[in-house]
């Protein structure tokens, strides 16, 4: 850490005389990596098909690559631990993850994971919300309500379909578990789709503020949804936002080019910045792994709660 913070300080020395002799630099590329790293391959979580998340991507890839003089690769997998263990491995450079499994891979890979940047709200607020939906014409108003019906989560990595609905419920007296039948769906897509078939009554997934991002805006987006079918009866307090997440021991020029291209992304075209934020946004901003302390805290001790149960 200290020697990190010694070069950047001495990079940032070294930019000051440059900006100073030609200030038109000053949106440049600190480059110098393209050449141990002529690949950066990108891993997303999978909110959508493999097909539909790379033909939403192919904008922003080709620009990545525009940008950087480095050729940009899409990883995708089935599930989060499938993006996870690749960033663990050094399969890929940089993946958008669930606040929950960053909090994950930074613990097992013992800090080797970086939060980088994430979406921000077009009001400039940042978060998202786990929540509950039933099928607007159902019956179903309150938590109580469903008692012992299926109420369907998502993934065991998704800290919106899982963590904290497990951890919030756990913490009512209400362990999820118990109080309802939850099978898992597999995906938000999935839980939201379970729902309008009529095969559970409920299920949780994310949205955010008026459902700028998330999956609910995803499925509008994609016709799977309209979002008058839908009923929202419980929302979690607000969660930090999905980041992006880069690899610790890349060059250091590396990770503040990577940075700079996803924050600058707003100016050169919005609708490039939406689809990578997969929702309407006022742009990537940088975060911080401060920003996910509770979540990590909440994601270690239900770490702790499953060895118990083992």
């Amino acid at each position: 850490m200290m020697k990190d913070l010694v070069r950047l300080s001495a990079m940032a020395c070294l930019a000051g005389l440059v900006l100073a002799a030609n200030p038109a630099s000053a949106d440049g590329y600190l480059g110098g990596w393209q050449q141990k790293y002529p690949v950066v391959k990108y891993g997303v979580i999978p909110v959508e098909t493999q097909g539909q998340t790379t033909k939403s991507m192919d904008a922003f890839l080709a620009h990545a690559q525009k940008e950087t003089g480095a050729k940009w690769e899409l990883y995708t997998a089935t599930d989060y631990s499938g993006v996870m263990n690749a960033l663990i491995a050094g399969q890929i450079h940089i993946a958008w993850l669930s606040g929950f499994s960053y909090c994950q891979t930074y613990m097992d890979s013992k800090g080797g994971v970086e939060a980088m940047v994430a979406a921000q709200e077009p009001d400039g607020s940042m978060g998202y919300n786990s929540v509950i939906v039933v099928k607007a014409e159902s019956p179903y108003k309150t938590i109580e309500d469903l008692k012992g019906k299926v109420v369907a989560r998502t993934d065991p990595l998704s800290g919106s379909g899982y963590l904290i609905p497990t951890a919030a419920f756990r913490q009512m007296g209400k362990p999820v578990d118990e109080y309802y039948q939850s099978p898992l769906a597999g995906g938000h897509p999935q839980a939201v789709l379970g729902v309008l078939r009529g095969t559970y009554e409920g299920a949780f997934t994310w949205t955010s503020k008026n459902d700028n991002i998330g999956n609910l805006r995803q499925m509008m987006n994609k016709g799977l949804l309209k979002r008058e079918q839908i009923r929202i009866i419980w929302t979690s307090p607000a969660l930090p936002s999905p980041p992006v997440v880069i690899r610790k021991d890349l060059p250091l020029e590396m990770r503040a080019d990577l940075e700079k291209l996803f924050i600058r992304l707003k100016d050169h075209d919005m609708a490039l910045a939406e689809s990578v934020a997969q929702g309407k946004t006022n742009g990537m901003v940088r975060v911080y792994h401060e920003d996910y302390g509770l979540m990590c805290q909440a994601a270690e001790l239900e770490r702790a709660a499953r060895k118990q149960q083992k």
